[in-house]
């Protein structure tokens, strides 16, 4: 789903905030064993922050894995930033 630009006065939809909200943020957790519960279905992509690690994982379509910096550029600290988050 790409990023939209929200306008004054345009109608909000629940397939906007579905979309555009709930599938692009990053959701906080207990542990694993919460968001397994919560998201039943997640979509390719999702992020997640469990408590209990104090890390951050991502669903890579098939399992949730953590999410590393790696490679050229800044870390997970960084690149969030510059995400707007």
């Amino acid at each position: 789903m790409p990023y939209k630009d929200f306008q004054v006065n345009e109608i909000l939809t629940a397939a906007d905030v579905n979309d555009y909200l709930m599938d692009q943020s990053v959701m906080t957790f207990a542990d694993s064993t919460a968001r397994d519960a919560a998201i039943t279905s997640p979509t390719e992509g999702m992020f997640c922050f469990l408590k209990d690690t104090d890390g951050v994982e991502y669903y890579t379509g098939s399992s949730w894995v953590p999410f590393t910096s790696g490679g050229g550029g800044g870390g997970f600290e960084t690149n969030f930033l510059l995400m707007g988050a």
